[in-house]
């Protein structure tokens, strides 16, 4: 007679892994809950703990998230403020009106207050025209009667008596007018200089007067006291190609517009080369550069005429360093704003710019 097998039945693991191994057939329903049970609880508790720390961390971050956000937002700079790459941040002048009345207009120059704006003309009768601040005409400044063909091309005003000094380059000579317009005398340089040809003029910062000298054997900038004294001589054989005007930055360093070498030098007091603002196609480079200014607030501004722009500089800390560009105003056209072959440039302490914009027959004036 056989014997019965009593040993107990083992139930077998499933294949999911969620059978409990080791629990007898025997041992009854209660005994395979309380096993099942105790083998749950503790990998439950892991669980949610677990998850717990997870949705901590999630929220810890979350909040850092949050405050970061918030902080970037009530501090950062509005977009139009953020720099990028080769643009600028820096104002730029509107256009605010033109003058008119002007034939084929190439230097200007203006009182500080800009209650006085005097226009050279190169055609019609070739004289400089005075205008008030609205641009009304208020005089006429006609060259001395004598047998010599007269083309006024540059002004300058001098600081403490207010005449108004203007080149003739065909006559070799400079006129000094009155304020209001009254022919004063001719100024004679001392020793005379044989084949004299004046171009741009600009008071420097002791009150001397400048001259761009086209004259040969080489193109060149003399100083002269009042007395037509000459002072001292700035240029080196080869260095200027028909420069046209001289601009004094607050450091009394001088910016001259070397027009067919297509760029503005920068030179010291005793005429060393200090920067150069050079031709280019890039953005700041230039192309014909003729007429140039500086106003009070450090901002250089210089006439492109074949790119019938005025590209505007900031003049930095550094004299050894080429002025920051800031961009350009105008652009080829005959609508107000644009230009077609603009020359000279004058500023006044108004933050007013005027252009003469030369074969659109008229001055514009900008503004910020």
């Amino acid at each position: 007679m056989a014997t019965p097998d009593t040993s107990p039945e083992v139930i077998p693991q499933a294949e999911d892994g969620s059978g409990t191994p080791g629990a007898p057939v025997g041992a009854g329903t209660a005994a395979v809950a309380d096993a099942v049970v105790a083998g749950a609880a503790p990998n439950e508790r892991r669980r949610r703990r677990g998850k717990f720390a997870l949705l901590a961390a999630l929220g810890l971050a979350l909040s850092i998230f949050v405050l970061i956000g918030g902080l970037y937002v009530t501090t950062r700079k509005p977009i139009t403020d953020l720099p990028f790459p080769g643009i600028s941040n820096e104002k730029l002048p509107q256009y605010v009106f033109s003058i008119y009345g002007v034939s084929r207009p190439i230097g200007v120059a203006v009182s500080p207050s800009g209650d006085r704006i005097y226009v050279t003309e190169s055609d019609g009768d070739r004289s400089v025209k005075v205008f008030d601040a609205k641009g009304n005409p208020v005089a006429t400044l006609k060259p001395p009667k004598d047998k010599s063909d007269h083309q006024p091309v540059y002004l300058a005003l001098e600081p403490q008596s207010g005449d108004v000094y203007v080149s003739d380059r065909p006559s070799g000579a400079i006129f000094i007018y009155t304020r209001d317009g009254k022919f004063a005398r001719v100024f004679k340089p001392q020793p005379p200089i044989k084949g004299w040809q004046p171009l741009g003029l600009a008071f420097g910062p002791k009150g001397d007067l400048w001259v761009v000298d086209l004259s040969p054997p080489l193109h060149r900038i003399e100083v002269y006291g009042l007395d037509g004294t000459l002072k001292k001589t700035l240029g080196k054989p080869d260095q200027f190609n028909f420069p046209n005007m001289v601009a004094f930055d607050a450091r009394d360093n001088v910016y001259v517009t070397d027009s067919n070498n297509g760029r503005v030098v920068v030179l010291d007091q005793s005429g060393k080369q200090l920067a150069t603002i050079n031709r280019g196609v890039s953005d700041g480079d230039l192309g014909l550069p003729r007429g140039v200014a500086i106003d009070d607030a450090g901002r250089l501004y210089v006439v492109d005429a074949t790119d019938h722009s005025v590209q505007v500089y900031l003049v930095g800390t550094d004299p050894n360093a080429r002025p920051r560009y800031v961009g350009a105003i105008g652009e080829e056209g005959l609508q107000e704003g644009e230009f077609e072959y603009p020359n000279g440039v004058a500023v006044d302490t108004r933050a007013r710019i005027y252009v003469t914009d030369r074969e659109n027959n008229r001055v514009q004036v900008w503004s910020y």
